[in-house]
């Protein structure tokens, strides 16, 4: 690839469509004498956002008999107002399309601002309590508040936050507990809430895609809801006595998912059908075909594992080549 890169380029220089200083500033980008650190970049700033809110989390609950509960609060509300104040301040015109920032650090100020709000919520309502009573209301506007943030700023970390806390206004949560008790969703009704929201969720995400509105989000919406509404038909799958519908609603979506796949050109929702659709084929047809034959279900095994194989093979650079 290097090599046909440089001799299109020699080729063009031939012809007089490149001068020499054209030239050599490609070809120093083909041949990676100078190579860009984006995004590595961006990674050490995000994680040192996390690991900044993390850190005021850490000093409060170490240092609490020393700095007051109000006093804690306090600071950590000014410095949510802080880098509000800021992005506010520096914002630019609202746009369907994707947003270039004013300045390098200009999104990781919005999701330090978002992530400190939720701690100092939360801080607040450890002190007071005062949000017992309207719980799932204050889910609401909370994701409410972080869809706005992430729409205004252009945010799709934010977006991430808002869509997480829509599905714990649904009642969507997974938690340690329940992982270690073999029951992701631990109510039946959840299970069908699942299928529900990721379905509706989805649908609005592709709505929005038609529309041309923030389509650079619609992955992080899919990818989302896909993962959601799978786990609640793989819950029932396994812990329904009635598991016929869930199996049914998990073909509907790998069917969902691959349609996906083609709108987005994107791998990964055809990845996620195939290994739900094996998954849950394997689940429904493992009975029949033990009582056949062990060796057939030997058998199986080893051609699902190369159909698994030839499919990685076959389609991970599918979407490029077609897109």
């Amino acid at each position: 690839m290097y090599s046909m890169k440089t001799d299109t380029l020699h080729e063009l220089r031939t012809k007089g469509l490149l001068d020499a200083s054209q030239f050599e500033k490609i070809e120093t980008v083909y041949s990676k004498k100078i190579f860009s650190v984006f995004y590595e970049l961006r990674t050490i700033l995000y994680l040192g956002v996390l690991l900044f809110s993390s850190g005021i989390g850490l000093l409060i609950y170490k240092n609490i008999g020393q700095i007051g509960h109000y006093v804690s609060l306090f600071l950590l509300c000014m410095t949510t107002l802080g880098c509000f104040y800021y992005v506010f301040k520096k914002r630019l015109v609202y746009s369907n399309e994707t947003v270039k920032q004013p300045t390098p650090y200009y999104d990781y100020v919005v999701l330090l601002g978002c992530l400190l709000f939720i701690s100092g919520l939360g801080y607040a309502q450890f002190l007071f309590g005062f949000l017992n009573e309207s719980i799932q209301e204050i889910t609401l506007i909370t994701s409410v508040f972080f869809f706005f943030m992430a729409y205004r700023f252009d945010h799709a970390g934010v977006l991430s936050l808002g869509i997480t806390a829509l599905a714990s206004f649904w009642g969507l949560r997974v938690s340690p507990q329940q992982w270690s008790s073999s029951e992701l969703i631990s109510h039946a009704n959840l299970k069908v809430a699942a299928l529900i929201f990721g379905m509706t969720v989805s649908l609005i995400a592709v709505l929005l895609d038609k529309k041309k509105i923030k389509t650079h989000f619609t992955f992080t919406y899919l990818n989302f809801t896909c993962l959601i509404y799978f786990t609640g038909a793989m819950a029932g799958v396994f812990s329904s006595s009635e598991n016929n519908l869930f199996i049914l609603a998990t073909y509907l979506g790998c069917a969902g998912a691959v349609y996906l796949a083609f709108l987005k050109k994107s791998f990964l929702f055809l990845l996620y059908a195939f290994v739900m659709g094996y998954i849950v084929t394997t689940y429904f047809i493992t009975d029949l075909i033990l009582r056949s034959s062990v060796v057939l279900w030997f058998f199986y095994l080893i051609a699902s594992c190369v159909s698994f194989v030839w499919f990685i093979i076959r389609y991970k650079n599918f979407f490029k080549r077609h897109a």
